[in-house]
Order: C-alpha cells, then structure tokens, then sequence
C-alpha cells in the first residue's frame, strides 16, 4: 500500500499510515499502479504505433470496371481500332481520374489517329500522374518527333534518359535527332554512349558513321559501316530479303530453269509455249537486280552522292527493260528446234489448213485472211519466235499455233539441245547459289562465324 500524504510504502494489508495516522490517503502499490496506468495506455500506443502504417495504405484500390475499360480500349488501339477506344477510355477517366493507365492508351489512340496535339496532353498527364517512370516521356519524344520537333523530342528523351539510362533505344532515338539537326559531335557522343550499352547495336553504329563522315572522319565512318554491316545480319527488312525473298526467287528461277530444259532433253522434242512466260522468267532473272540498289541506299551509314544516284540509275534502267521486252515477247516462243525442220512443220500445218500464202524473208503473209506471221530463228542455239505481225485474224493465228503444237507432240521435228542442256546448266547453279544463300544467312552460321576468330 502507499500513503499519499507522507509517499512512502506500508506494509501489504495496512489500514492505517503508521506515520500519520491517516487512513483515507492510502492507494494501491506503485507496482499495481503502474500495471494498471500500462493497461489503460495499450491502446493509444498501439494505435500511435500503427499510424504511419495506416497513412500509407492507399484509401482505395482501383475499380475493376476502370481496368476492364483500359485494357479493352487497348486492346482497340493494338488492333487499328483506335477511334473505337476513345468512348471507354472517356468512361474510365471518369470513373477514375487519376488512374496513369487510362492517358498511357488514350495518347497512344490519339497517336495512331495522327492527333499528335491530343496525344501530347494525354502523355502529359501520364507523366503528371508517374513522374518517376521513363514511359511517359519516352513516349511524348516519339510525338515532338513525329511533327519534326527534334529538339523538344531530345529534351523529352533527355528526362527519359536520367530516370533509366540503360536503355539504349531511348540513347539511339537521341543521336538521331541530333543526325537530323546537324549536330555531329553531339550525335558522335550520344552513339558513343549506345555502343557502351549494346556493342551490337546496328543502327547507333550507321547513325555514328554518318555523323563521322559529316566531321571529315572518313576511316571511323568507314569502320562503323563494316560493324553496322556486320551486326546488320540479325535486324529487320535486310534480314527479311536476304533470308527469305532471295532464296525463294532464286529457288524458282533455278526450278524454272531446269524444268524447261529436261522437258526438251528427256521427251526428246521441241517445246512451244507464250512468250508472256519467258518474259515473266525475265523478270524473275532481273528481280534482284532492282532490289539490291535499293537495299544498298538504305544500308546505315552516309553515303556518297554519286553512290546514291547510280543506285537510283539501276531501278530505272530495270524499268525501262521491262518496258522493252513487254513489247518484244509477243507470240510464241519455240525452244530445240532446227531451222528447217520448223519452217517444214509451219507450212505444212498452213496446207492442211489450206491457206495460201506468200513467203518473204521473215514473213509468211497470208492474203485471204489478212494475217502477216513473223518468224526469227537461231538456229545455232535452237530457239525461234513466231508472232502475229500484223494483229489481225487471231483466231486464224491460233490454229496454225495449235497445228505446230500437234506436229511437236508427235516428235515429227528434229531437236537441237544446245540451249536446254544450257538452261539444266544453269538451273544446277541457281540451286548451288540458292543453298548457299542459305548457309551463309543462317542463324546458326552467324553464330558459328562469331565466335571464328578475328
């Protein structure tokens, strides 16, 4: 017990102070006090504990229907129906005002829509919302680039680039702004930066090389040519052409080749086809001929003038040859023939067909049906073109055609295998080519080859 009046403890079961003599002023123990003053106080210490815990729980969790609405309109926007996104975006927004996901996909269906200043608010808000993601201002970059605003698209990607510096496409995306503006030493310094985070990077080392070359660095611009060739094996259309499109039409071409040679070589008689197929072989053949200069013209790197044009010269000049041959191969064209046999065949397929005719040096004409046939013959090599001259009585054409091919299916005309033993030829070679093209672009080949020594 404890008196109050003289603060000093008694013994345990006192009713009066010895001291004093007082009897109302006697308490508790200090000890039961404290137990007591310590279980009265639990609570507020708990919740006093608890408070900073309870301060940072958010006051409530997104609604599900918000989510629902985002993802959806992404989902549009992904699939070219970004018009279709806006009304549920406008719904979630609503909804949830401040919920970052809703403007990320609203500035990406303003975008898709070339609304680049709606996108940009958008984007803007974004970043209001997540101040501490590169996200936002990666994206409003991409917006100031696309309307040709590279500076303010560099001061975006420049915030981009202090919240994550290890992303190399934003560093890429930087340096070339800067190629676009001219700025070489800052472009040289920003791929500089790129090639430290990915060695491989094609495009930072093309964009380098142009910068290199605009500083008179010719050997350094030269260098990163080769390296951005190099590393290019992996990366986008040239991997596309090279790995895909060429094999494919070398592989026809070959086949094409081969067929019609052996036709000729194994049945032992002369074919006779359009020659809208030899022409379309021809273009086939001269196919790779008008991609790889445009190919060329877009390798990384700054390229000469004088390069450019003669690029641009080879596209034309391919134009220009279809244009000729589409002329030239008309008729028909017959392969393994000898000179006198065909023209023994011809016109004995115009008596039974009982037309008169008048014979010049590379004219048949044919008065009563108003029809000049045109004949050139190679004899050394065997192939011949007949055509209709004169674009009249093509139903009287056509018979005499269907006559000749009757007459080649009975193996009546002697062959001449000089140009079908040089069509297997060169089918053979195209099929060497093609399987090569096809090792040397492999993956596996790249691999193996990156690890030869240098």
């Amino acid at each position: 017990m404890l008196c109050k009046k003289c603060d000093i403890d008694l013994p345990s079961g006192s009713r009066f102070c010895q001291s004093c003599g007082q009897t109302r002023s006697l308490v508790l123990p200090r000890a039961a006090a404290r137990r007591i003053f310590t279980c009265l106080c639990a609570p507020l210490w708990l919740i006093l504990f608890l408070s900073p815990l309870l301060a940072d729980t958010p006051p409530d969790a997104t609604d599900p229907k918000v989510i629902g609405l985002v993802q959806h309109a992404d989902d549009l926007c992904q699939t070219g129906r970004a018009k279709e996104a806006q009304p549920l975006l406008s719904e979630a927004a609503s909804l949830k005002p401040d919920y970052p996901d809703t403007y990320r996909v609203w500035g990406c269906a303003y975008q898709k829509e070339r609304q680049y200043p709606q996108a940009e608010e958008k984007y803007k808000k974004w970043a209001e919302l997540k101040p501490d993601s590169y996200r936002p201002f990666e994206a409003l970059g991409e917006i100031a680039y696309e309307q040709s605003h590279y500076a303010e698209s560099n001061d975006y990607l420049a915030k981009a680039k202090r919240l994550n510096p290890y992303r190399t496409y934003i560093v890429s995306y930087r340096c070339h702004n800067f190629v676009l503006m001219q700025k070489w030493q800052d472009a040289v310094a920003e791929c500089t930066q790129a090639l430290a985070l990915s060695p491989k990077d094609q495009y930072a080392h093309g964009e380098r090389a142009k910068a290199e070359r605009a500083l008179g660095e010719n050997d350094k611009a030269s260098e990163d040519v080769t390296d951005a060739g190099r590393y290019g094996s992996d990366f986008g259309e040239t991997t596309f052409v090279m790995r895909k499109m060429f094999p494919v039409i070398f592989g026809f071409i070959a086949l094409t080749f081969l067929f019609t040679g052996l036709a000729v070589l194994l049945r032992k008689k002369p074919l006779l086809f359009s020659s809208r197929w030899m022409f379309a072989l021809m273009v086939l053949c001269f196919f790779p001929q008008f991609i790889l200069p445009i190919q060329l013209l877009r390798l990384p790197g700054d390229q000469a003038g004088a390069f450019r044009m003669i690029g641009l010269l080879g596209p034309a000049m391919f134009v220009v040859l279809l244009v000729f041959l589409w002329i030239q191969m008309q008729g028909y064209v017959a392969m393994g023939i000898v000179d006198k046999s065909f023209r023994k065949a011809l016109l004995s397929v115009l008596d039974d067909l009982q037309l008169e005719r008048e014979e010049q040096l590379s004219i048949i004409r044919i008065p009563q049906a108003n029809l000049d046939i045109q004949i050139a013959i190679q004899s050394w090599i065997g192939v011949g073109q007949i055509k209709n001259k004169s674009k009249n009585s093509e139903d009287v054409f056509q018979q005499i055609i269907a006559g000749l091919k009757r007459r080649f299916a009975l193996g009546e005309l002697e062959t001449n295998n000089t140009t079908p033993a040089f069509y297997v030829i060169v089918g053979v070679f195209l099929l060497i080519f093609c399987g090569s093209f096809l090792f040397a672009f492999h993956p596996l080949t790249a691999a193996f080859t990156s690890l030869a020594p240098r």
